[in-house]
């Protein structure tokens, strides 16, 4: 699996996708467009539960966060674990949406992390999300291109299917929860 997760990181990095990206400069249509949630959402929103993540853990999880450190302008190297250097990425990040420095990834940082994806979304956090269907879910058919097309749709519905919740293809906190929590 770590050869796997170097491949990846290494495919994302190569495409250009990752390391044109300016820090604070991202473009993605999905983080470009965020609204504040309703208060139905919010609600449903603080109902998730979230998995807790450190310095130390290592695997799809860790490969998620460092991908969406990235796609929020934190340049950190992704390999799957959480050493001192994405430790500190959390930190600054943490920071810079006033949530207590602590460097572990709870609710709270999870829910600032994620960023909605759908058809259309290029970036780094579709990267993640491709590497968890593919690869935590076993959607072996995925491409692994960062970009959010036909194929990553259906592989989104399918999941969500399986995880009873509503089939629509866009992965907002709900469908990232699940993706998070529910990891084989």
């Amino acid at each position: 699996m770590r050869n796997t997760l170097r491949r990846i990181a290494f495919g994302v990095l190569a495409t250009g996708m990752v390391t044109t990206m300016a820090m604070g400069a991202i473009t993605t249509t999905a983080s470009a467009s965020v609204t504040a949630p309703s208060t139905v959402a919010a609600a449903q929103h603080s109902r998730l539960i979230w998995p807790v993540v450190r310095k130390g853990d290592h695997g799809l999880r860790v490969v998620k966060i460092e991908l969406l450190l990235i796609q929020h302008g934190i340049q950190v190297k992704v390999d799957g674990k959480f050493g001192r250097q994405t430790e500190a990425g959390v930190k600054f990040f943490q920071k810079k949406h006033h949530i207590f420095p602590s460097g572990i990834v709870g609710a709270r940082t999870w829910e600032k992390l994620i960023v909605p994806l759908w058809k259309g979304s290029r970036g780094p956090a579709v990267a993640a999300l491709q590497i968890e269907l593919k690869f935590g879910y076993g959607f072996k058919h995925l491409k692994v291109d960062g970009g959010f097309g036909r194929q990553t749709e259906r592989a989104v519905k399918k999941f969500q299917r399986r995880y009873h919740l509503r089939p629509s293809g866009i992965v907002g906190p709900s469908t990232w929860n699940a993706l998070v929590r529910y990891e084989h």
